[in-house]
């Protein structure tokens, strides 16, 4: 058998799905500042994302409203967590009771 034989591991279709990285999480350098974004610019096929604050430690948080209906369509991420909600105002109030404190200066 050659090499011009042997057929490719992985077709173009299953590439590009390999291809594909999926975040698992937000996560910022513990040496490197929040850069300036803009609350959509972690926004998904899923989810747009309508807020964005940060942790005590200055982490990314994002508060996500759900594209698909569904009975929690309301999601804060923050780290490898996603804590899910029925309103807005429920995860407003997490996000206030954990300190997680909105981002004044965002890009516009």
């Amino acid at each position: 058998m050659t090499d011009s034989d042997r057929q490719p591991v992985h077709t173009d279709e299953r590439r590009k799905t390999i291809m594909k990285l999926r975040p698992i999480g937000i996560y910022r350098d513990a040496d490197t500042k929040m850069p300036r974004m803009r609350a959509t610019d972690y926004s998904t096929d899923a989810y747009d994302a309508v807020e964005l604050r940060t942790d005590r430690k200055e982490n990314p948080v994002i508060i996500m409203h759900s594209k698909r209906t569904a009975p929690l369509t309301w999601k804060v991420v923050y780290g490898f967590s996603e804590i899910f909600f029925r309103s807005f105002a429920e995860a407003v109030a997490f996000c206030n009771t954990h300190g997680f404190e909105m981002v004044k200066e965002q890009v516009e």
